[in-house]
């Protein structure tokens, strides 16, 4: 091959390797798509399997199922303008007289709370729902995990700050009553 014949290859070989690179480049990124479409239907149904097994998991557990996909509407407070959105809990169940969501959860990970967007769903599931609590589901390794949130200090502090009011309300009308001087006092 002489250095003329690569002139004249030249330009042909470039849209060839072009025209091959894009085929290549389009395979995979079809591929790549179509794979993580596949790995999403999977999940979704894993999901959805997991689901509906975890009712059978929670009456074991001693729950009882009151609704499935069970929607609230709630809202938040931004700069006084009320932003509402649905929510959607797996299960609404009651056991002992107080209701409780149920979350439903699969993998690995399914009922660790080190994960921070699932703590923030489960607080967000309690305060919408008003419920005792949320419960972790892992309906393939048939475990419900009881989560419950403590209240910050200052609500914490107002039913004992209610029971001193009282005991002082009732000391003083025992005192105005059995005291014979406290009369002449309050004047």
């Amino acid at each position: 091959m002489r250095p003329s014949d690569l002139l004249r290859i030249g330009p042909t070989a470039f849209l060839l390797g072009m025209l091959v690179a894009v085929l290549l480049g389009s395979t995979a990124f079809h591929l790549v798509k179509h794979l993580a479409r596949r790995r999403r239907v999977r999940r979704a149904a894993r999901a959805h399997q997991a689901e509906r097994a975890a009712a059978l998991v929670l009456e074991r557990a001693g729950y009882t199922v009151l609704g499935r996909q069970v929607r609230r509407v709630w809202s938040v407070l931004a700069d006084g303008q009320e932003v509402r959105f649905d929510l959607i809990a797996d299960y609404l169940v009651e056991a002992g007289g107080a209701a409780w969501v149920a979350e439903v959860k699969t993998g690995e990970r399914a009922l660790s709370l080190s994960h921070g967007p699932t703590r923030r769903q489960l607080l967000e599931y309690r305060q919408a729902f008003g419920v005792e609590g949320v419960l972790l589901v892992d309906a393939e390794a048939q475990r419900v995990r009881r989560i419950q949130f403590r209240e910050p200090a200052s609500r914490a502090r107002a039913p004992r700050a209610l029971l001193w009011l009282g005991l002082g309300v009732l000391l003083g009308f025992g005192l105005s009553r059995y005291w014979p001087g406290a009369a002449a006092w309050a004047r």
